[in-house]
């Protein structure tokens, strides 16, 4: 039976609920707004597979032999890059195993700002899994299904963050060649509750009911990044990120999952076949003609992933670029974030002063300025202790 000591110690992917037989454990938010699992004790009958599918407790391990590609690429096809968060990979990786009769995973934004992990087999199907979507999903039992589908011979490319990757890879317990990986290179994963607590009050403020958001809106461009909340009444709100309340808590680090302050898989290698990001920063041929439709960083990690990239690259513009670049323009690829000295003070104000009120106080105060430096420096001190 799973018994956590400490928060840190799970990342939610959810490997436990698909490896239960019994359909004993399932997720749920604790009071910070996380998914953790909780197991009905009338239905465990103490198996142990749920700690034998936990990628904490039996991390995959990668064959680093492979000999990496950096890259800086984006989709030929201008209007899929678009509608893309940045370069419109994922697009091209999600067709042509769609296109070989196969099944693709990934997240989708549901009503109520609601997100799981699910399956596409159509070319109209996949659509939803493109954009990001800065909050934490719930993978329910979608790893039963991955290898459903894995074991009757069709390809599969699922995708997610790195811990959801390793989650699916500790689950299944050996390699598949019909399988393909795609790890998005993640900041970490935000709180349910400081984002609900957000809407809630966001809406009071624009007096209508919001209904979508796109935390990645190119309608003017990949960059500057801009976060749209869409309303029921027909109204938007668009801001840049370094100036949306909620998005700007996220950047800081402020209120992440506990397991991302320590993740085991924001390194190389990657755990995923392939892994994503935004190539922020990029100098070089591929802004000639982009048009400012954005620009990925891809990192190819095993030979299942350069297959997969061969398939697709004759409708990508990409170019060489070196790992060093590439660790420069992306930390999270090779390192995880800091949690911050004053997360825990943040939540409790969260619940005694609501979101903008606390955001406010520790994001954009001058008053709160120099108490921000303190805990800076209490930030570096203990990384030297580290």
């Amino acid at each position: 039976m799973i018994n956590l000591k400490k928060k840190a110690d799970c990342c939610g992917c959810g490997a436990c609920v698909s490896a239960c037989p019994k359909g004993a454990i399932s997720l749920h938010y604790d009071e910070e707004g996380f998914l953790y699992p909780a197991v009905d004790k009338d239905l465990c009958v103490n198996c142990g597979l749920c700690n034998k599918a936990c990628p904490k407790e039996n991390e995959y391990k990668r064959n680093t032999t492979y000999a990496y590609n950096f890259l800086g690429a984006y989709n030929n096809d201008k209007a899929q890059a678009r509608a893309s968060s940045s370069g419109g990979i994922f697009s091209l990786l999600a067709q042509h195993i769609i296109l070989q009769k196969g099944a693709v995973y990934g997240v989708e934004l549901l009503d109520d700002f609601k997100l799981v992990h699910s399956r596409a087999d159509s070319l109209d199907g996949y659509l939803k899994f493109r954009k990001s979507k800065y909050l934490e999903s719930n993978t329910n039992n979608v790893f039963r299904k991955v290898k459903e589908d894995l074991n009757i011979g069709l390809k599969v490319l699922f995708s997610g963050t790195p811990c959801q990757v390793a989650g699916l890879h500790s689950f299944l317990g050996k390699e598949y060649e019909n399988l393909y990986t795609c790890d998005v290179v993640c900041h970490g994963v935000p709180s349910r509750m400081v984002f609900d607590k957000y809407i809630e009050e966001l809406n009071k403020k624009q007096k209508s009911k919001a209904v979508s958001a796109c935390w990645r809106d190119k309608e003017n461009g990949w960059y500057p990044n801009k976060v749209t909340i869409f309303f029921e009444d027909g109204s938007k709100k668009s801001t840049t990120s370094t100036n949306n309340p909620y998005q700007a808590g996220f950047l800081h680090n402020l209120y992440l999952r506990p397991s991302c302050y320590v993740c085991n898989w924001a390194k190389l290698p990657r755990v995923g076949d392939i892994s994503l990001a935004d190539f922020w920063g990029y100098k070089g041929p591929l802004l000639n003609d982009n048009e400012n439709a954005g620009i990925s960083i891809v990192v190819i990690s095993s030979k299942q992933g350069a297959e997969l990239f061969d398939k697709c690259k004759d409708k990508i513009n990409f170019h060489p670029v070196s790992k060093e670049e590439v660790m420069l323009r992306s930390r999270h690829i090779y390192k995880h974030p800091k949690a911050k000295a004053e997360r825990a003070l943040f939540f409790k104000d969260l619940k005694e002063k609501g979101f903008y009120e606390s955001a406010e106080k520790y994001l954009y105060s001058k008053d709160y300025a120099l108490c921000r430096f303190f805990f800076r420096v209490l930030d570096k001190l203990r990384d030297m202790i580290k």
